[in-house]
């Protein structure tokens, strides 16, 4: 009687069956490690935008949004130092503070880095009798310019939704 030793495996020695069951599964574990090794490295460089969608929200004041991004590893990096008049207009002493505008809604910008990744947090003030002092308003992933957040419509100004057809204010 034959075995499978004796019987047609042996005779075929590219057979999927063997390769598969032999030396060949631990290169496609191999293969399948770095392909996982390789989505990871991407997302990474690219920002994790999944990651950054979902790191802040609208209206959180952002001492708290601060304070989250700096346990997150995220650090400090503001363009250029924050004046009095800034630190006045945003309510806030944060390192993070790069100005904030004179005009319009009083948006001030927070600036974050975490490795090559650069983050962009918008804030407006509180509301009357809101003492959390400026909320998020939208943060952007500086390497893609994607947007999460609210953001200025073209014609009436008002806040909606950003998007990738939106320009950034």
């Amino acid at each position: 009687m034959a075995t499978a030793r004796e019987g047609p495996l042996p005779q075929c020695p590219r057979c999927p069956i063997e390769r598969w069951g032999g030396r060949c599964l631990g290169g496609v574990l191999l293969l399948a490690l770095l392909g996982a090794a390789g989505l990871a490295l991407a997302q990474q460089r690219s920002g994790d935008a999944l990651g950054l969608a979902s790191l802040l929200r609208v209206g959180e004041p952002i001492v708290a949004a601060d304070q989250r991004l700096l346990q997150l590893g995220w650090q400090p990096a503001a363009a250029a130092r924050a004046d009095d008049l800034d630190q006045e207009l945003s309510g806030s002493r944060l390192a993070s503070l790069s100005g904030c505008s004179g005009t319009g809604l009083g948006y001030c910008r927070f600036d974050y880095r975490r490795g090559r990744a650069r983050l962009a947090v918008i804030t407006v003030p509180s509301a009357a009798g809101n003492h959390g002092g400026p909320q998020v308003l939208r943060w952007v992933d500086e390497a893609s310019g994607q947007r999460w957040g609210l953001c200025q419509s073209d014609s009436s100004g008002e806040l909606a939704p950003c998007g990738p057809e939106r320009p950034e204010d």
